[in-house]
């Protein structure tokens, strides 16, 4: 008896070192066939877009593109300084172990829909037992940029909202959303706290207060320093896109620019779940018809797109999969 016991928990660590190498194996697999087929489906005009890419790449245009190659890991630093302010409620994280898990989240979130992915990429890359309780962290710190894109895509609407070519039904029912979201998100700020004093009864309501409940342990300050990491991280990436798109000598005012481009991230906002189908068809997509208005070139257009993805996307994501390997998930117990 006494050797089964001893033989019986090592069976169980290799099983579970099996699956969780599987569960790797499987999400990998799932993050090269996103990058995959993000090629594949550029090669619909890709004659032109290549070309129109490799004419970028010139002496005149080196300190722009080297500015916006900087700017890629001030992005997701900006990102993990967020993350580590919001974790630490439940957990001490310091900068590096919230930066693994920002950019392990970032490749999770591409094999998995929604946000689901990303919350889950940097859960279980925290060392702690008490992981699960992080959940209600990531969940406020993707609300906080979520809010973030709605505000500044909002003030981007207000600026070229009469120049759009769409219809007026389409612009009303986007008025009234984004009223409605701006102001709810406001309300749930302000009005965070009873959920520390709620004591639901019924199972599901529990196992979701637990999870919330961290909401209304923030302080103004955190709330509000982690809010300005999101704001700083918005711009650096709008920062980013438009750096890009002056490379294009587009003629197009520089504030119609930031209008343009934040309804472009408006929308891969607001339609989270294209994440399975790919996020940057979704971009293109939204830039042909924001941009429609000022006639401008498609395939500029896509190419520019294209190009923000593979600097500002495509790089962490390898740097993650690499993350994803290399950190030790046998600690993990989900």
């Amino acid at each position: 008896m006494v050797q089964d016991n001893e033989l019986s928990p090592p069976k169980e660590k290799s099983s579970r070192r099996n699956l969780l190498w599987a569960a790797k194996l499987i999400i990998t697999i799932l993050i090269l066939a996103y990058i995959y087929r993000t090629f594949q489906n550029e090669q619909k005009g890709v004659g032109d877009i290549s070309k129109v890419l490799l004419n970028l790449f010139s002496l005149n245009h080196l300190p722009k593109i080297i500015a916006v190659l900087l700017l890629v890991p001030v992005n997701w630093a900006l990102e993990s300084l967020k993350w580590k302010t919001l974790a630490q409620k439940v957990m001490e994280l310091s900068f590096w172990d919230a930066f693994r898990g920002t950019l392990t989240g970032l490749a999770v979130g591409v094999a998995v829909p929604a946000q689901l992915g990303d919350t889950i990429g940097r859960i279980a890359s925290l060392k702690s037992d008490r992981r699960l309780e992080a959940i209600g962290a990531a969940l406020i710190s993707n609300g906080i940029q979520f809010y973030v894109s709605v505000f500044f895509g909002a003030l981007g609407w207000m600026q070229v909202r009469e120049q759009l070519n769409i219809p007026t039904v389409t612009k009303q029912v986007l008025d009234i959303l984004l009223i409605i979201i701006l102001i709810l998100g406001a309300l749930a700020t302000l009005f965070r706290k009873p959920l520390t004093d709620w004591h639901p009864t019924k199972p599901i309501f529990i196992t979701i207060h637990s999870y919330l409940r961290i909401a209304g342990s923030y302080t103004p300050a955190e709330i509000g320093l982690s809010a300005l990491f999101g704001a700083l991280r918005y711009l650096v990436f709008l920062t980013q896109f438009i750096l890009i798109l002056s490379l294009f000598d587009f003629s197009v005012s520089m504030i119609d620019q930031f209008a343009c481009v934040s309804l472009i991230f408006l929308a891969k906002t607001l339609i989270p779940a294209v994440n399975v189908l790919g996020d940057l068809g979704l971009r293109e997509f939204t830039a042909l018809v924001v941009f429609a208005s000022f006639n401008l070139p498609p395939e500029k257009i896509i190419a520019a797109t294209f190009l923000v993805w593979i600097i500002n996307v495509l790089g962490p994501i390898l740097i993650g999969i690499f993350l994803i390997w290399k950190y030790k998930w046998k600690q993990i117990r989900l």
